[in-house]
Formats: C-alpha cells, structure tokens, sequence
C-alpha cells in the first residue's frame, strides 16, 4: 500500500512581514547581552530604560495582591481602577477631563500607539514625525497601512521642527501630528510658546489633523524645564487631541508593560476591540502595581530621587563627550539620552563608513553599546542613555575618549 504523504511546503511569510523591519535599539541591547553572556565587560547605553527598582508601594502593592488573590485576566480595556487613575492622573497634566470610556490600558506605550494606528489609518492617511524619531514610529504608521511623513529638525534649531518646515509636509492627508516632547532620542523638549507656533501652522494648513501626543517622557525633565500640556497650549483652537501616556519611564517600571491611550470614546471602543483579539487585558499583576503607582503619594519621593539621579549622570556625560575632538552634543531638556553628533568620524575620509559602522565597531572593539543613529532617522549621530550606574558612566565616557582619541584627525 502507498504511503499517501505530501512534498513539504515552505511556509512563505508575505508582504507586511518583509515590510515592517526589526527594532535597531532592541537589536543592539540583544547583542550587547550576547556579549555579556560571553563574558565581556560590556557596558550598554543603549537601552531606554531606567536602571531604577520602582518605588517601593509598588512592589509591596504587588506582592500583597499576589498573596491574597488569585491572578485573573483583566478586563481587555484595563482594570477599572486604573482607567479612573490614569484618568485622574492626565487630567491634572491636560487641564481637562477624562471619562473612563475615553482611556484604555495597554502593554506598555508602544502597544497604546499600535493599536490607536491599527484602527484610524488608512490606505491614504499621512502621519507627520518630526527626525530624529523613535524608531517604531514610522514602522507602527506603516502597520496600519498609513504613510509616515517624515520632517527634520536641525541641529541649527536645537534639533526641534520649525513652523515653516513643518507647514510644508502638511497636506488634506495628514491624519496626525505626533509630537514627542522631550524626544527619545534626543531628549530635546518643546516650550509652550514652540509648541504653539507648530500649532497655529497645523490648524491653519490642515485643519483635519489631529495631534498625537507621546507624553511618556514628560515626568522626567531637568534645569527647570517646565513641560508643556500640548492641550493647554493649543485648546482655544483645536480639541482635536490623543494622548499616549505611562509609568514605564516615570516610576522605572519598563518590566510591567502597562500605558494608557486617551483618546475619543469611539475610537477607545475600536482599540478594545483590536486589543481583545490580539493580546486580551494587560497582566494583572502590572495594572495593580500601576494603580499603586499613580495614586499613592509615597511614590513621589522616589520618583523625585530617580530623577535628581539622572540630572547628576547628564551633567557628567554632557561633560565627557563634549570634550571629545569632532563631537558635539546638544543639552537635553529631559528624558535620559544624548544625541551624540559624530558626523565628523563617519563618511568619506574616515574609517568607518557611517555611523552604524562606529557603532558595531564600538560595540565589538571597545565594548561600549550606543544605538546609530540612522535608526531614529538621523544619520551622523549615536544616542547614547544616561540611564546606568554612575561608575558605569564614568567608565563608558573614559572608553569613547580612548576610542575617539584612536581615530584620525576628526573632517572639518
């Protein structure tokens, strides 16, 4: 008797798995771990996030949780208490109200901005970002079969977008634009009076657009930077307005995935739905631990040292890297990056090609991982986090001057 057996097919992946590449800042913490595991020294300034525990209630919310009850799924749009808590929470940045069917809970901001894309874009729709970007931005607008519009912000204006640079991307296609403010990567801030001008630009060119503001930096600014409510600035002449928010940077909990979207209710209903049927409720457990975080006072008090922290470790590295020849570093206003212009070591007359080339090399010679900075849309530079120990930093710093120092005379 024949054995009925068929020829093995391959399994071809299609056209949006070939279009949407990998993340360049997870890919070179993969392999700085990688070298870690190996036993290398290696030190990472790559990762975007704190090196901080979170605040202490959060923890002790958590376990007492996980003690006393069993761990169930969440509703798909968040917990109930914690859609009120982080509506609570904005109102007091926004100066305006938030219903419960206005925000949802999500794995994490990404996550909030993935499905906000998924359900309001379509074939046609343009979203302006400003370069330097975060790198899944264009990715997630391109995921949800929108067009990014990309508009750079030069280093000649401190690395923000002007009006007039702007007003020229806008078109009746813009459904949104999004404003990062401070930045990653470069952790460049928008005033009140900046943002305002790209606002009266917006509402003038393209009335339609709406504005998409990841605001999950915005507890963490320094010098007296005051950080502006994009919704205060621009209310008397827009309510057109999505906010992505979230404690992964602000209470230094990365691990617990957990952001909020706010957004029309309408389109809240749409997420949910996109939500219930890819990831279901974020973890339980993370939605706990972040009620503890917006609404116990206590966690004010180790946020404030988290970023006393972080101000001391941008001081130092402003300090080292601007006395490196050929490299230049523009102040940030907050987050926990610097956005290392090294366009004088990369190109023609150099020894690496580009600045991904500097990268891989700093990484593999002299142990030091930075993400390049063509990732963010931005060539010629490195973003390199603040967002490690002190001796860790003082090290790193000491590392790049030695391997600077090994380079030919920077190009003029």
């Amino acid at each position: 008797m024949t054995e009925l057996r068929t020829p093995k097919a391959p399994l071809a992946t299609n056209a949006l798995a070939a279009l949407i590449q990998p993340s360049a800042t997870m890919a070179v913490t993969a392999r700085a771990k990688q070298l870690k595991a190996e036993g290398k020294a290696v030190l990472g300034f790559s990762a975007g996030e704190p090196d901080f525990r979170p605040p202490e209630p959060v923890v002790r919310a958590v376990q007492e949780y996980i003690s006393a009850k069993a761990v169930k799924y969440a509703p798909v749009s968040g917990l109930p208490e914690l859609r009120d808590a982080a509506a609570a929470d904005l109102e007091k940045f926004h100066g305006r109200s938030f219903q419960r069917n206005e925000i949802m809970v999500s794995c994490g901001a990404k996550h909030c901005l993935a499905n906000l894309m998924l359900v309001t874009l379509s074939p046609g729709d343009e979203v302006v970002i400003s370069a330097p970007y975060w790198v899944s931005y264009p990715a997630q607008v391109e995921l949800g079969g929108g067009t990014p519009v990309i508009v750079n912000a030069s280093k000649e204006h401190g690395l923000r977008v002007q009006p007039e640079a702007l007003e020229r991307v806008l078109s009746p296609r813009t459904k949104y634009v999004l404003l990062n403010s401070p930045s990653n990567p470069t952790g460049v801030g928008y005033t009140a009076e900046q943002i305002r001008a790209l606002g009266e630009v917006v509402v003038r060119k393209a009335p339609q657009a709406w504005f998409l503001c990841d605001d999950i930096y915005r507890h963490l600014t320094y010098d007296g930077f005051e950080q502006a409510s994009a919704y205060r600035v621009l209310s008397d002449l827009t309510e057109q307005f999505v906010f992505a928010d979230g404690v992964s940077k602000s209470h230094a909990m990365t691990g617990f995935r957990i952001g909020f979207l706010a957004a029309p209710k309408e389109v809240i209903a749409a997420a949910g739905r996109i939500q219930g049927q890819m990831t279901s409720g974020a973890t339980t457990t993370s939605q706990i631990a972040a009620i503890a975080a917006l609404t116990d006072p206590a966690c004010a008090a180790a946020m404030d040292e988290m970023r006393a922290a972080f101000a001391r470790r941008r001081a130092l590295m402003l300090e080292g890297l601007g006395a490196i020849p050929g490299v230049s570093v523009p102040k940030p206003d907050g987050a926990f990056y610097v956005f290392a212009d090294v366009s004088q070591h990369v190109g023609e007359g150099t020894q690496f090609v580009d600045d991904l080339a500097l990268a891989k090399w700093l990484l593999d010679e002299k142990l030091v991982a930075t993400v390049p900075g063509t990732a963010f849309g931005a060539p010629g530079n490195l973003r390199i986090s603040y967002a490690t120990d002190d001796a860790s930093l003082r090290e790193g710093v000491s590392r790049l001057h030695e391997a600077f120092a090994s380079f030919p005379t920077a190009r003029g």
